[in-house]
């Protein structure tokens, strides 16, 4: 069967037809029309052999081409920003920097005096929510909910 030669007149069809999930409109010869990306797996099944490959090949490289430029997108955010663990260090170093410093706002600890850390509850009614725990965890289990300074709950 013939590849189609990039610029031909067919590829430059196909590929606009591919171009979009579902293109209505679009005019097709044979017994087989092709309607978008979505419609794909249908025409592959009733379209002449040389018609299907040509737009399995079409689609092959739009989804390559698109790939690329993820890949490369995602490389020069990398290259600007960092990886998570990089991200992740820097936040971590920043606030244990704040609280060496005393620059942080958290409160104390009522039952053993160190400084309370910000956390997330994973489980239970609050998952997902914030509230103070004592920095000396699991040794001081004492722990403030983020909206009030009254009394720790237990």
């Amino acid at each position: 069967m013939p590849v189609w030669p990039k610029d031909s007149p067919k590829a430059i069809a196909m590929r606009t037809r591919l171009r979009h999930d579902v293109a209505p409109n679009v005019p097709c010869g044979g017994k087989a029309r092709l309607t978008g990306l979505m419609g794909l797996a249908d025409f592959v099944a009733v379209a002449d052999p040389e018609l299907a490959a040509n737009a399995m090949l079409c689609a092959i490289h739009q989804a390559t081409w698109l790939l690329g430029r993820q890949i490369a997108s995602q490389g020069r955010e990398f290259e600007k920003n960092g990886g998570f663990r990089e991200r992740l260090y820097a936040l971590r170093f920043k606030s244990r920097s704040a609280q060496a410093s005393g620059e942080s706002e958290s409160p104390q600890c009522p039952e053993c005096d160190q400084p309370m850390v910000l956390r997330v509850a994973r489980q239970g009614t609050h998952a997902g929510a914030e509230f103070w725990g004592c920095s000396a965890y699991p040794q001081c289990r004492a722990i403030r909910p983020i909206s009030s300074s009254a009394e720790p709950a237990h």
